[in-house]
Order: C-alpha cells, then structure tokens, then sequence
C-alpha cells in the first residue's frame, strides 16, 4: 500500500480525507475548541468560513498528493466527527499531529486513530520511522503516543510556536516508532 490512503478503518472509527462539506460540522466538533488547541501550532477557529479555508487547503493537498494530509476522525456507530489526525511524509519518515474535540477525550478514539496510522505507514515499505511531537506540558498527547509504543526520544528546545501558550518557542517532547528490521 503507499501511503497515506485516503481512507483508514479501526473498530470504532474512520479516518477519511474531508470534503468541503464537513467544514462546519468540524467547526463545531473541534476546530473552534479552544481546549484542544492549548498546546497545538494553531488557534482555534473564530468562524466556520475559517475551518472551510484550512478544509479547502487539506483538500489540494490530498489531489496534489502532497504536503500535510489530513483524515477526519468520523465515530462508525453515528458519524460523529469528532477530531483530526494527519500527516506529512518525508521519504522515509512520517510526521504525525492530532487533535480530538474535548468532549470526547478519555475514551480511547485518539490512540485507535494513532495506532491505524502508524499501522498503514509501516505498511508502506518505503517509510522506516513515524514521529510526532508535543508541547512540552501537553502530557495528554503525550500519553497518547506512549500507549501506540511511541517511544520519548527527547526533548527539542524552544522548537514549537504554539501561540496559545506563548509568543516564544517553546521545548517539544519528540516521539517515534521505528520499522524493526
């Protein structure tokens, strides 16, 4: 398989690449959350128009094949959306972010998202390594890539610019799973 697909199944979830239509509900899901986006690289959205302009890039760079690819995180059971998770591939290393509405934290769809995409990464040939990394407070995602077998490699010093916590960089947690040969 190459990866990314534009599709991923778990038991509980569908990971799909979204449609301009998903914008709104997706703004009221997550995207406009202020909880989740405490530690992320970027701030949450002030209007459904905002989530269809970033929806609109995701979508480009799915038909592009290219840049950071994005899969909605969509409950089987209702359709739910419920978050976010995507990824940049560079050769042979995948980077990863996430972000899950806060209303549906602490049920386990964040690592079920993360283990299927590390699962369909390495099932590419190709990509020998998935990273991710976190701000140096967020323990939640943190949690998160360690129960994947996501394993702390380190910490990159006033490496990440997340404007909802400060105007400086900040020290990042650098995680990673490796192909074992």
């Amino acid at each position: 398989m190459e990866f990314p697909p534009e599709r991923l199944e778990t038991t509980r979830l569908v990971l799909r690449r979204p449609t301009i239509e998903d914008a709104e509900v997706a703004f009221e899901s997550y995207a406009s959350d202020p909880n989740i986006t405490r530690y992320l690289t970027w701030t949450a959205h002030t209007s459904p128009a905002q989530t269809r302009e970033y929806f609109q890039q995701a979508i480009d760079a799915w038909d592009l094949r290219m840049g950071h690819r994005m899969w909605l995180i969509e409950r089987k059971e209702d359709g739910v959306i419920m978050g976010t998770i995507g990824c940049s591939v560079h050769f042979h290393r995948v980077e990863i972010g996430f972000a899950l509405g806060s209303g549906y934290w602490g049920d386990g769809y964040m690592p079920e998202a993360l283990a299927r995409v590390c699962e369909a990464a390495f099932g590419d040939d190709r990509i020998a390594r998935v990273q991710a990394l976190c701000d140096e407070e967020n323990t939640q995602s943190s949690r998160v890539m360690q129960k994947v077998g996501m394993q702390y490699e380190g910490r990159l010093r006033r490496y990440g610019h997340h404007p909802n916590r400060s105007d400086t960089p900040r020290d990042c947690l650098m995680y990673a799973a490796v192909r074992s040969d």
